[in-house]
């Protein structure tokens, strides 16, 4: 298994002590790891952060790296997120907040149809939007706790 942006390393921590999992933390390079290896793939941030094109990018290098049949578990920005719109604009889509502790990170919103584009290359087992201020807590947000913050939570599979 591969876990892209572990952060803490609380999800890679409880993940090793049942299986053989590798982990990269920088999301916007290459992957640098040969064609399909992993039969699964986890990103609780990764795909959160970064312009709609570092996020294309990374979904690629992805699908790369996994076997035919492997899952990617993934979150995703919504466009019903309260944060959608603050912050300086990168993109149509993309805001990078200029305060708190993710200051200056891209973060990029979707619709349902837009995440549906973005994930073409993969079949899309379950898609969900979800309120997340209380699944993401105070610990990943310290400085201005979430208030309206809404996420698509992803199965994908690389066919």
């Amino acid at each position: 298994m591969l876990e892209i942006g572990p952060g803490s390393g609380r999800n890679l921590k409880l993940l090793r002590s049942f299986m053989d999992v590798a982990a990269v933390e920088d999301q916007l390079r290459s992957l640098a790891f040969n064609d399909e290896r992993f039969a699964a793939v986890l990103s609780t941030h990764a795909l959160l952060h970064g312009t709609p094109k570092d996020i294309q990018s990374l979904l690629a290098e992805i699908r790369r790296v996994c076997k035919p049949g492997a899952l990617l578990f993934a979150t995703f920005g919504s466009q019903k997120d309260d944060r959608f719109g603050e912050g300086t604009r990168l993109t149509a889509n993309c805001f990078a907040p200029i305060e708190g502790d993710e200051a200056g990170i891209p973060h990029s919103f979707f619709t349902v149809g837009t995440l549906r584009e973005l994930l073409r290359e993969f079949t899309i087992e379950r898609l969900d939007e979800v309120g997340v201020d209380e699944i993401a807590g105070s610990w990943a947000h310290r400085q201005k706790p979430l208030r309206g913050a809404v996420h698509w939570f992803a199965v994908l599979k690389k066919p």
